[in-house]
């Protein structure tokens, strides 16, 4: 199954208040935020831990 075929849902950022689409079932009392603003919220992969 590509991206494409996803099944997308409606949400509304809780960020921007703009209305987007994910591709899973948003679940209530979660913050669901829009491409925009998910790089905002998304905690960094990789942390600096003093190695080297």
């Amino acid at each position: 199954m590509s991206t494409d075929d996803r099944k997308m849902y409606p949400c509304t950022c809780s960020d921007c208040g703009k209305e987007s689409q994910v591709p899973f079932q948003p679940i209530e009392g979660r913050d669901v935020f829009c491409k925009e603003c998910l790089p905002k919220h998304r905690k960094p992969r990789f942390e600096n831990r003093g190695r080297y």
